[in-house]
């Protein structure tokens, strides 16, 4: 009964007229000398929080300082997105960062499909690995080859796991397989899926993102949805493989965003925007949600499972409130080369 009465009870914290030397803005509270990135990530209650109360969650106001935490806010009315410039120095990917996803690419694509690595920590099969390794590998080519630029490096959208998604036609789909015919009933069975996905579509015809990273691994089915977000992507919405990165590995809210960000920071990307449905899901993201009191948001999660908070993000949508700036570097105002540099994300 508890749980019931704090569901929909989301809210996006007020920007505050004032600012300060904390964690809400970007910056490491405290004094003397910062933590290295073991100290930071293996005892980040004692060597973060113990300095910065601000440190526990991962809220902050990007919006105060939009110059180092590459925020942009992005207008949804409908089915059509549009977004502003980019701050100075935020498009995505950079001449520098094009080099970047090519070594990423290469790394990729010396993988051994048998065993787990960082970019893939869980158990998949052979094909299911291969797959969606050459699937990023020219993902990731296709970006750094081309000329554009984009406000976020990718639009992120976590999956759903429902059991009914083991009936469909999705069920055996792997990334580079031809399109597979939905049969009569297959999108209701998908749940959210549909939707979050024509919304991610929508943001990469609005110019948001070079790609999207679909998150999601078989939780609730034997789908793994990362992969089934692939297919709506491909062949219902209409949107070329090249601007698809699979994440096939997350169990939950947390481990999307945490797989999600070591993407981003392995690409060398700054930020990216988070973008789910209108429901359950947008609630849980917001800065104050209820969850707390169950000990289940997902900086509480983040804490409990791998003993660090994983980034910070923030609405950045208008129109909707499912539409979040998020980066894995969650003090993001600090120089890049020191402290603003360091993620927990990418520890195994």
């Amino acid at each position: 009964m508890v749980a019931l009465a704090l569901v929909g009870c989301g809210m996006k914290e007020p920007l505050p007229a004032f600012s300060a030397n904390d964690a809400r803005f970007g910056r490491l509270g405290g004094s003397g000398e910062p933590p290295s990135h073991t100290t930071m990530c293996g005892s980040w209650q004692t060597s973060i929080v113990a300095r910065d109360e601000w440190a526990i969650t991962h809220v902050s106001f990007p919006e105060s300082n939009v110059q180092d935490a590459c925020f942009t806010p992005v207008t949804h009315a409908g089915r059509t997105v549009t977004v502003g410039a980019p701050p100075r120095g935020c498009g995505f990917p950079s001449p520098g960062t094009r080099a970047r996803l090519e070594a990423l690419a290469d790394e990729l694509d010396r993988l051994d499909d048998g065993a787990p690595s960082n970019l893939f920590p869980c158990s998949l099969t052979r094909d299911q690995r291969a797959t969606a390794r050459r699937q990023n590998s020219r993902a990731l080519r296709a970006i750094a080859r081309s000329a554009a630029t984009y406000p976020y490096s990718a639009v992120v959208v976590p999956g759903h796991g429902v059991p009914e998604q083991n009936e469909t036609a999705l069920a055996s789909f792997l990334p580079g397989h031809t399109c597979k015919e939905l049969a009569e009933g297959d999108l209701g069975r998908l749940g959210v899926l549909p939707f979050r996905t024509a919304r991610a579509a929508d943001a990469l015809r609005g110019g948001v993102a070079p790609f999207v990273i679909v998150s999601g691994g078989a939780v609730h089915s034997r789908v793994i949805e990362a992969f089934a977000m692939m297919q709506l992507l491909e062949c219902r919405e209409q949107i070329a493989p090249e601007r698809i990165l699979v994440e096939p590995c997350a169990e939950h809210t947390h481990t999307n965003l945490r797989n999600s960000g070591r993407w981003m920071h392995a690409m060398g990307a700054r930020a990216g925007y988070v973008l789910t449905d209108d429901w359950l899901q947008s609630t849980y993201l917001q800065d104050a949600t209820g969850f707390e009191y169950l000990m289940g948001t997902p900086d509480q999660r983040s804490l409990r499972d791998w003993g660090y908070v994983m980034g910070s993000w923030r609405q950045a949508s208008i129109g909707i409130d499912a539409g979040f700036w998020f980066t894995p570097y969650r003090f993001w105002a600090e120089p890049k080369d020191g402290l603003g540099g360091m993620t927990c994300v990418d520890v195994p």
